[in-house]
């Protein structure tokens, strides 16, 4: 079933951490101990082989066996024509024999010493360049006499920040795609953490952030000023404002504010052209308050900020949009995708992308920038959970087009006809027919491979959204190849035809189940719908599919779908008092059951109690609600309130239909059915549209026909 789940950037930077973390567990973390004094080298306190003993050159450089280092923390390096490369991570270093020249990703940096053989024909290199570049932590202990060297396990951002900023001659860092541009200092960094849009630094104890977010034309500069003291001086985080103002900086206007928090300074800045709006937030720890106000690097830095760079000046410029996170993360370079797990491969063409740090175990999925273009610009990262189907975009509404490859083994040796069909007819019983559009079957070849799929247009938020679903088999293995995009996509030239040769590309990998044992479906929900629980509360009991929820609330239960719904809040949805809240937290929940015992009693005007009869509180209800209509929130009754049975009694039917912002509608069919003299019984059925006329529906039903008084 459809459902949209929002992830927000830090749950995004999340599964990246635990994908890098995955994609480094072949990655060594070692630590090496050099002793110049007595030669001795050590890998983990063991002794190490080299061919060479560690020397300190006339440049004052601790030189070492370059293939032992490179080995011990975890690199390969290769040597042709006396370039030695060494790679790390996905990443690829260059040397080359007698020069201080280095190739970074790219970018050309300086040694204080060249890569050398010595007499004995090992080739010696500087220690701290080489551990640097393969993020190691490199320290020199004293008391021992030891430099100490700890591998990093991983570069966490595919891109080494901190040695490309720390070694290279180029006095600018900008980015040509964003527009910004600044003058470094000496003792200038850059963070690995530093992604998208944002962007770290420090100097020394200062530590900068920037940031950049397309201008809409939704936000202006005052409501950034605003925001800005607001933010900073919550009750909570103890900041005192010493400064706050407006201002032009070469002709781009900014605010700011600058605040202090027991030791630490913390300066805010937010610049805006007609492209962008730049945030840089500034801190900085201090001693002496009075003389950490104004801080000459700090100045320096502001003064120096551009906001109309476009590339170019590659001789004395830095730029990050051409080295970034983002190219590095995406594989843009490469041609062909092979897969770590199942060794299945695809080519790649300059529209799609390998985006590794989105997938999961048996999931790999390949992405592509949106072609539509909108209005709107969000800094945030999310993610839609259509079944298998994952789509991931950044920094817009729109969803980028993604293809997902999915490995099963095929214990049963079913057929891919089979898979398809099973898949597509189960597919089938689970959406609205009226919203949901599913082809017939059709077959196609993919490589040497006769494939079969099924293709399904639905509209969702005034959007038709296509998704095609290609099943095969080969050897223990059998694969799903889903094609999700929004249909605005095929009006840009080509779309199509660069997603059918990516897909058409794929290879399957030529391994034995014995090699990683099974990768199984789970049984489908509908299958699931079958296998009941029975719930037995203290007013009522009712038998219900064994994955959804049931919870026990103050006046009866409440039974959802999705299990996720535990714990709900126990707000009747017929609560004349908030009838709008009520109802929004329905639809919220999506298809549900919610049984209550209520009250008929009241008091009037003159606090006198009172009873209504059934009719009288039904008639009351259903008219709150129908008043409760806005212009966002609509309630309607499309048919006449009925007589119905219901748990062996006779009472009365209404249907609703809530329909928000025009577009999505949850159905409501609502029971009042007599208890005694003082109570009466209310059961609310919600159905969301995409699960009207669906096996879910016909689970709900049937567990309504369950229900009964314990």
């Amino acid at each position: 079933m459809k459902k949209f789940i929002s992830l927000m950037i830090c749950v995004a930077m999340i599964l990246s951490s635990v994908s890098a973390m995955a994609d480094s567990d072949s990655l060594i973390v070692n630590t090496v101990k050099v002793n110049v004094s007595s030669g001795s080298v050590t890998l983990n306190d063991e002794g190490m082989s080299v061919s060479a003993a560690p020397y300190v050159n006339q440049n004052g450089d601790t030189m070492v066996d370059m293939y032992a280092l490179v080995n011990a923390l975890g690199g390969e390096i290769t040597e042709k024509d006396g370039v030695y490369s060494v790679t790390y991570d996905d990443v690829e270093i260059k040397y080359t024999l007698n020069s201080t020249e280095v190739d970074v990703a790219g970018q050309t940096l300086t040694m204080s010493s060249a890569v050398t053989i010595s007499d004995n024909g090992t080739v010696m290199a500087p220690l701290r360049f080489v551990s640097e570049a393969l993020g190691a932590d490199v320290t020199y202990n004293s008391e021992s006499g030891e430099i100490v060297i700890v591998s990093a396990g991983g570069l966490d951002s595919g891109v080494n920040y901190k040695l490309l900023f720390k070694y290279t001659e180029k006095e600018k860092i900008g980015n040509s795609k964003e527009h910004w541009r600044f003058t470094k200092t000496d003792n200038f960094d850059m963070s690995e953490s530093s992604y998208g849009s944002s962007y770290r630094f420090s100097m020394n104890d200062i530590s900068f952030t920037l940031r950049s977010q397309k201008n809409d034309g939704t936000s202006s500069l005052e409501q950034y000023y605003l925001s800005m003291q607001k933010s900073y001086l919550s009750s909570y985080n103890r900041n005192v404002m010493y400064d706050k103002g407006k201002g032009e900086h070469n002709g781009v206007e900014y605010v700011y504010t600058k605040y202090r928090r027991l030791d630490t300074v913390t300066e805010a800045y937010a610049y805006k052209t007609d492209e962008y709006f730049y945030f840089i937030t500034i801190q900085r720890s201090f001693e002496n308050f009075e003389t950490a106000k104004e801080n000459t690097d700090v100045t320096a830095f502001l003064d120096s900020l551009e906001f109309d760079y476009k590339g170019g000046d590659e001789e004395n410029t830095v730029d990050v949009a051409e080295i970034g996170l983002e190219k590095q993360l995406a594989g843009e370079e490469k041609s062909e995708y092979v897969d770590g797990n199942y060794r299945w491969s695809i080519k790649l063409n300059e529209d799609w992308s390998v985006n590794e740090y989105y997938g999961f175990y048996n999931k790999v999925t390949v992405i592509k920038p949106t072609s539509i273009e909108t209005d709107d610009n969000f800094n945030y990262s999310y993610g839609y959970d259509y079944d298998d189907m994952y789509y991931y975009s950044s920094y817009s509404s729109v969803r980028g087009p993604l293809i997902m490859i999915s490995t099963y083994s095929n214990p049963n040796r079913q057929s891919a006809a089979d898979w398809a069909k099973k898949n597509r007819d189960d597919y089938e019983k689970t959406v609205n027919s009226e919203k949901y559009k599913i082809s017939e079957i059709k077959e196609t070849q993919i490589g040497q491979i006769k494939a079969y799929y099924f293709e399904e247009n639905y509209s969702e938020n005034e959007n038709e959204y296509v998704e095609k679903t290609y099943y095969m088999n080969y050897g223990d293995f059998r694969y799903k190849i889903n094609l999700g995009y929004d249909k605005r996509e095929e009006e840009a030239e080509g779309f199509k035809e660069s997603a059918d040769a990516v897909i058409k590309s794929f290879v399957p990998g030529e391994i034995n189940i014995n090699e990683l044992g099974d990768a199984l479906e789970s049984d489908s929900d509908i299958d699931a719908l079958n296998v009941l629980n029975e719930f037995k509360g203290d007013i009522f009991s009712i038998n219900y599919p064994c994955l959804w929820n049931v919870s026990e609330t103050d006046t009866g239960l409440l039974l959802a779908k999705d299990r996720s719904k535990n714990g709900m809040d126990t707000t009747g949805l017929l609560s004349a008092i908030f009838p709008n809240f009520s109802l929004m937290l329905s639809a919220a929940d999506g298809s549900s059951l919610r049984a209550e015992k209520m009250s008929l009693s009241y008091y009037d005007d003159k606090l006198n109690k009172s009873t209504y009869t059934l009719e009288e509180y039904m008639y009351k209800n259903i008219a709150g609600m129908l008043n409760s209509s806005s212009s966002y929130l609509n309630i309607s009754m499309p048919n006449e309130i009925e007589e119905v049975t219901l748990m062996g009694k006779k009472g009365y039917k209404a249907d609703l239909v809530l329909t928000i912002n025009g577009v999505n509608n949850v159905y409501y069919t609502m029971y009042f059915i007599p208890y005694d003299s003082e109570n009466l019984i209310t059961v609310i059925k919600a159905c969301n549209e995409s699960e009207k006329n669906t096996v879910y529906e016909n689970a709900l039903d049937k567990a309504l026909n369950s229900l009964k008084l314990s």
